[in-house]
Order: structure tokens, then sequence, then C-alpha cells
């Protein structure tokens, strides 16, 4: 889902004051906020469901290609090696490096 066109500020009062009952402190601009975050949120979990290459791993953690590798080289994050040359990145090792279950010192 991704929002194409500005939402009509009638259509966002109207939504908001359907959910508001569910969802006490919900408001017209964090509705569409969350509207725009859900389309983020699904791209990284499917990204984090695959085995990754090292440039999607890189951008997931905001880390350069070298970081990356040592990363690998020192096995806090795990990997596939596919080839001589060629490798992809657990997920699995990913998520826990992201949700800060690794210890990097």
């Amino acid at each position: 889902m991704q929002i194409s066109k500005r939402i009509a500020p009638q259509v966002l009062t109207a939504a908001t004051g359907m959910l508001q009952p569910f969802i006490p402190e919900l408001s017209p601009e964090s509705l569409v906020a969350a509207l725009k975050n859900h389309e983020t949120l699904k791209q990284d979990k499917f990204l984090a469901e695959k085995p990754l290459t090292r440039q999607q791993a890189a951008a997931l953690l905001s880390v350069s290609l070298p970081t990356l590798d040592r990363y690998l080289k020192t096995g806090l994050l795990k990997f596939i090696k596919l080839g001589p040359r060629n490798v992809r990145i657990d997920p699995q090792s990913l998520r826990e490096l992201l949700a800060g279950e690794i210890n990097n010192g």
C-alpha cells in the first residue's frame, strides 16, 4: 500500500473519528504517519526474511561495506558462502544485531 495522493482533510477526520474509540491518542497527523510508515516496515520485514546481499545488509544497518565486512570477519554477523566471492548475510543474525541481542564488544 502506498499513498499516491494527498488525503482530503475530511477523510482523515472521519477515519480518525471512527478509530478513536479504539485508539484514543490517534490524531489525523499520526494516522498519516502510520500509513506512510506501514510500507517501510513491510519492506524491511521482507528484506530481513531472506538472505541479504552485503549492500542490502549494510543499508539496513546504516554502515559502510568495510564495516559490514568487519562484522562478518569477527563473527558478529553470520553469512552463507555461495562461491569464492559471493556471500549472503544470514537474516536471523541481522535481526539479532538490529535488536541489540548481539554484543559487539
